[in-house]
């Protein structure tokens, strides 16, 4: 019973510190879209970047359509093949592409809300999206595909590891958590070089989204009990 109570605790806590965050970011938005001094610096940013090494330009460009809408779509799709195969059970796959996507329609909803244009460097881009800036929706499906490989893996070391090696399931997992950090920050590093987005557009995604898909897996884990 206390355990339970401390879950409940821990899942308010959460959930209420990530719905308050969330409230906050579409302020942030605008505030960035409406400050002539943020624009100002972050667009030096990128055009410092512009003039790192091609062959980056070249991979960021990979990772483009890798994470864009159809991309993630896909990544996860597969990746929901393999949790299946992995479980054999809907509901836990059907949990775990829920818990991964759910930040997708808040990004999309803060995207419309705040409208901040792209940057100056976007212009004559290839792979220009049609939406805002303001966060960045290639981050955010970059989390998305990383928290979805999380929890295969998890499911992964569930099944490989009995109870008593716990151990060597939270190193199994801990390299998983590893490799999904260095893919976030890949992709988000690739859309400042691309010229496509702020500093500030992905570091937003790269930090709410994660908090999203982690509230929405502790009311998940508690209504499930």
């Amino acid at each position: 019973m206390h355990t339970e109570n401390g879950n409940i605790a821990k899942t308010v806590a959460v959930v209420t510190a990530t719905a308050i965050l969330c409230c906050i970011v579409p302020m942030i938005g605008i505030a960035l879209r409406n400050s002539a001094i943020a624009t100002t610096r972050e667009t030096g940013v990128l055009q410092a970047l512009s003039t790192w090494p091609e062959y980056l330009y070249d991979c960021s460009t990979v990772l483009a359509y890798l994470f864009s809408t159809v991309g993630c779509i896909v990544l996860v799709a597969i990746l929901a093949a393999i949790d299946l195969r992995i479980t054999d059970s809907r509901r836990t796959v059907f949990r775990d592409v829920v818990v991964s996507a759910a930040p997708i329609v808040y990004v999309t909803g803060v995207k419309w809300l705040v409208e901040r244009p792209r940057p100056i460097t976007s212009v004559g881009s290839g792979l220009l999206p049609g939406d805002p800036s303001f966060p960045s929706g290639h981050t955010a499906a970059a989390v998305i595909v990383s928290v979805m490989m999380i929890l295969t893996v998890r499911n992964l070391a569930r099944k490989r590891f009995p109870d008593n090696e716990t151990n060597k399931r939270r190193v199994f997992l801990r390299r998983a958590v590893l490799g999904a950090v260095a893919l976030v920050f890949a992709v988000a590093c690739s859309r400042l070089l691309l010229g496509l987005h702020y500093p500030t557009d992905v570091m937003v995604s790269a930090t709410i989204c994660p908090l999203i898909s982690y509230a929405v897996w502790c009311v998940w884990q508690i209504n499930a009990r």
